[in-house]
């Protein structure tokens, strides 16, 4: 799989870049999405589900057809958000199995396995590249350091990254 990582901002892609190992299946644009052409595009929920359907999931990536004619890949990947419980103050929480994940960890790592199902069913449509766009994913900070790292990995194992090397 190829992925194209992408920000119209040019300091967040210096950032991602510097934290990101060099590897052939990653590269990083300097573009908004609509500009490139890819199988599928991954984005946040909050910007995905009310556009192409699905519902909000905390288990599962979702991977939605983009029917809409709007300029972006055919296929939409939805990461899951954490999963949540009430308190007995009324308040939500994150499941304490999942506290200690990364959020973009554990959004990607999902999206991954997700992409590697659809890719394992028999079917027309594969998801050999890929847009990572940060903006629709709410990563756009070139402040943020952490956020990259969980990213870099959870695609690592799909990826056949070694970190450790």
């Amino acid at each position: 799989m190829h992925i194209l990582i992408t920000s119209n901002r040019a300091e967040t892609i210096q950032s991602w870049r510097k934290i990101f190992p060099p590897c052939d299946e990653i590269e990083f644009r300097e573009s908004y999405p609509k500009s490139l052409q890819a199988d599928a595009i991954c984005m946040s929920g909050i910007y995905a589900l009310e556009r192409y359907g699905g519902s909000p999931r905390n288990d599962v990536a979702q991977i939605l057809d983009n029917l809409r004619n709007d300029g972006l890949p055919p296929l939409v990947v939805v990461p899951p958000s954490r999963p949540l419980q009430r308190t007995a103050a009324g308040t939500l929480e994150v499941v304490p199995e999942f506290s200690a994940e990364s959020p973009a960890y554990y959004a990607t790592s999902r999206a991954f396995e997700a992409i590697e199902r659809w890719n394992s069913r028999k079917g027309p449509s594969r998801i050999d590249e890929l847009i990572f766009d940060l903006p629709l994913l709410g990563m756009d900070d070139p402040a943020d350091r952490s956020t990259p790292r969980s990213v870099l990995r959870g695609m690592a194992g799909s990826l056949g990254l070694d970190l450790n090397g």
